[in-house]
Formats: structure tokens, C-alpha cells, sequence
């Protein structure tokens, strides 16, 4: 158990990085909206780039040493960045620094999820899946709004010293961490779904579509601070604590629906989860249009939002039950695949809805689309799984007794 909890530290703790990252960025370069929108979005790019060569390297050398390697490695680059903005470096700069972190990032979450999946079994992996969410998610969160108060506090080169000393202290527990399989040396296949069964595919427009509001919601941070402010000094410090207080209800309903995971089956508790995040879409968007604030907004469609949260951990789950023993590095990579094109298509696609359709209604209203159309594919991809297990069963040779 405690070799389990360990693993959860370093993706925290870079999460937090990251969130704080991302808010900081958020606030940086006033009137550049779609160059904010662009920084914002090559972090999650990069990082599912990353993911390919991370999962392949985690099953091939080992965790632990991938897990060094995107730890220290964000490490120099968040000490980069302080060192970029105190020099006054421009957009093109910054976004090239935080495309890097991005992809050093992968490391540490391929590697962390590959070892949760080592160290849990069928029983107990969707609690696993669903601290891994947690830390995930709950270390955005907290970053974020830690990024928002340096800020206001600090400014952009004073926010990222703080940033990296905080990932330093950290670094001598990552340096004493174990492995949780032998390195086997073996050739890994270049095709990251060989190590999965299509059993699992249909739960992929589902993740993506969860990446991509993680992405909106990151830029949102700016259109919700552009409504607040003709009403507060503090806007920033208060956007960046709306949206870390919606990530860590969802971080920790990603727990508790982890383990209902565990003992009533996965698409069960899938299903319950795209009830609550359709219907948390549409009665955002119904305050929204009826002029209630931001924050009120949220704070009532909070019970659907932690509904939500049953989603990422029943599929995690689904993922590290049925990949392929061999490759569980190279599947899991997939998750920041996922995560890095969906978030890079959030932030863009939140800009483009800011700008086109009118702040943060038009956010939601995009991700309200965004969310159909991935049910309407999960739906179709699961009758196909079905179809094709019938055909199956039925080209199967029968036993003779």
C-alpha cells in the first residue's frame, strides 16, 4: 500500500506545476487572445506526443526511470520559464518552453499510471484509477488557483521560481522510489492499440471529450475573470478558485465512483456518469443564459458536476483491466494521448468560442456539442462491439459433449 501511495506524489505534485503553469499563462500577454489560447495549447499537444515514446520507454527500460527523467526534466524547464519572463521573452519563447514541460510531463503520468496498474488488481483498480484522478485532477485544482494568488501576488517570473521550488523539495522522494516490474528490454509494437482490445474503444470519445473541457475550463479562467472584475479587484484569485473548487469535487468523486466501480462493474457506473455531465452542461448553460453569476452558476450545478466525476476513473479501470500485460505502459500512454490532444483542442476551441460566440456562454455551449457528439460515438461504438461479439459467438465452433 505504500508502495501504491508513493506513486500519486510526483503526478501531484507536477499537476499542481501544471495548473499553476496554466493559470499564470492564462493571465500573461493582455489583448494576444488566440496567442494565449496557443501557449495554452501546445503544453497538451507535447504531451501526447510525449506519451508515445514514454510508454513505449516505461515498458521497455522500467517506471522509475522514465519517472526520473520527466520529473527533473519539468523541473529545469519550469526554472527556464522563470528565467525567460524575467528577461521579457515574447509568446514564441514561452510557448516553446511550455510545449517542452508538456512533453517531459508524460513521463511522470505514463509512468505513474503503468505502476497503479502493476500494483492493483481487477478488485480494487478503479479505487486506484480514482486517486490517480484525484491527484490528477485535485493537483490541477490546486495549482491553479496557487497560480492565480502568485500572480496577483508575484507576477509571471515571480510565480514560476515559487513553482520550481516547490517541485525541487519534492524531488528526493521521486529519486527513492522503487520499480514495480523488471525491465525487460524487449521490443515494444509501434501501434499504441495493439495493447488494447476493441472492447475498450468505445469509451475513448468519452475521454476525449472530458480532455477537451479540461482545456476549455483552463482558458474559461480568462473569460470568467473579464466578467468578475468590473465587480472585484481580486477576479483572477476568484476565477482560479471557481475552477479549482469544480476539480476537486471532481477529483474526489472520482474516488468514491472508483470503488462503486469496483464492486457494481465499470459501465455501469460509466453510464451514470454521462448522465451527470449532460445534464450539468445543460443546467449551466440555462443559469448562464438567465444572466446568474459565474460563481452561482457553478455552486448550483455542483451535485451534477460531481456526477460527472464517475467517467475518468470507470475507464481508467476498463483500460488497465483488459490491456495487454506486456505493453500496460505503451496503453496507458494513451491516456495522456487523450489528454494532451483534448486539452489542446479545448484551449482553442475555447478561444474560438469566446471570441465567436460571446464569452463564457459560448464555452458552454461549445462544450455542450463537444459532449453530444462524443455520446452519440461512444453509443454507436459500443452497438459495434456488440454486433461484432455476436458474430463471434456465432462463427465459433460449438463443443461437442
Amino acid at each position: 500500500m505504500r508502495r501504491l501511495s508513493t506513486t500519486y506524489l510526483p503526478v501531484l505534485v507536477a499537476r499542481i506545476g501544471s495548473g499553476g503553469g496554466a493559470a499564470v499563462t492564462s493571465f500573461l500577454f493582455p489583448g494576444q487572445e488566440i496567442a494565449v489560447g496557443a501557449i495554452l495549447a501546445v503544453y497538451p499537444l507535447l504531451e501526447a506526443l510525449g506519451s508515445f515514446a514514454a510508454g513505449r520507454f516505461a515498458d521497455r527500460f522500467g517506471r522509475r526511470p522514465s519517472m526520473i527523467f520527466g520529473y527533473f526534466g519539468r523541473l529545469a524547464l519550469t526554472i527556464l520559464m522563470y528565467l525567460a519572463l524575467a528577461l521579457g521573452a515574447g509568446p514564441l519563447i514561452v510557448g516553446v518552453i511550455n510545449g517542452l514541460m508538456g512533453l517531459v510531463t508524460s513521463f511522470i503520468l505514463v509512468s505513474s499510471l503503468a505502476m497503479i496498474t502493476d500494483l492493483t488488481e481487477v478488485s480494487n483498480r478503479g479505487l486506484g484509477m480514482g486517486a490517480f484522478e484525484l491527484a490528477n485532477l485535485g493537483g490541477y485544482a490546486v495549482g491553479y488557483i496557487i497560480g492565480a494568488g502568485l500572480f496577483q501576488a508575484l507576477g509571471g517570473p515571480g510565480s514560476f521560481a515559487a513553482l520550481a521550488v516547490m517541485t525541487a523539495a519534492a524531488s528526493p522522494i521521486v529519486l527513492v522510489m522503487g520499480e514495480t516490474v523488471p525491465a525487460k528490454g524487449v521490443a515494444i509494437p509501434l501501434n499504441p492499440f495493439r495493447g488494447l482490445p476493441p472492447s475498450t474503444w468505445p469509451a475513448l470519445p468519452l475521454w476525449f471529450a472530458l480532455t477537451v473541457f479540461i482545456g476549455m475550463g483552463i482558458y474559461s479562467g480568462r473569460a470568467i475573470a473579464s466578467v468578475l472584475s468590473s465587480d472585484s479587484r481580486l477576479a483572477h484569485l476568484q476565477a482560479g478558485a471557481l475552477l479549482s473548487g469544480a476539480l476537486i469535487v471532481v477529483g474526489l468523486g472520482a474516488v468514491m465512483f472508483g470503488r462503486l466501480a469496483d464492486r457494481w462493474g465499470r459501465e455501469r457506473i460509466l453510464n451514470l456518469g454521462i448522465v451527470g455531465v449532460m445534464s450539468a452542461l445543460v443546467v449551466l448553460a440555462a443559469l448562464l443564459w438567465a444572466r446568474v453569476s459565474p460563481l452561482k452558476a457553478v455552486a448550483i450545478a455542483s451535485p451534477l458536476v460531481f456526477l460527472a466525476s464517475a467517467i475518468a476513473p470507470s475507464i481508467l479501470a476498463i483500460v488497465g483491466d483488459r490491456a495487454v500485460v506486456s505493453m500496460r505502459g505503451t496503453a496507458m500512454g494513451l491516456y495522456s494521448v487523450v489528454l494532451g490532444v483534448g486539452m489542446a483542442v479545448g484551449s482553442l476551441l475555447g478561444a474560438s468560442s469566446a471570441l465567436v460566440a460571446g464569452g463564457l456562454m459560448g464555452i458552454v455551449l461549445a462544450a455542450l456539442g463537444v459532449f453530444a457528439l462524443a455520446t452519440i460515438a461512444h453509443i454507436a461504438l459500443r452497438f459495434i462491439a456488440l454486433r461484432r461479439n455476436e458474430s463471434i459467438q456465432l462463427n465459433s465452433p460449438r463443443r461437442v459433449r
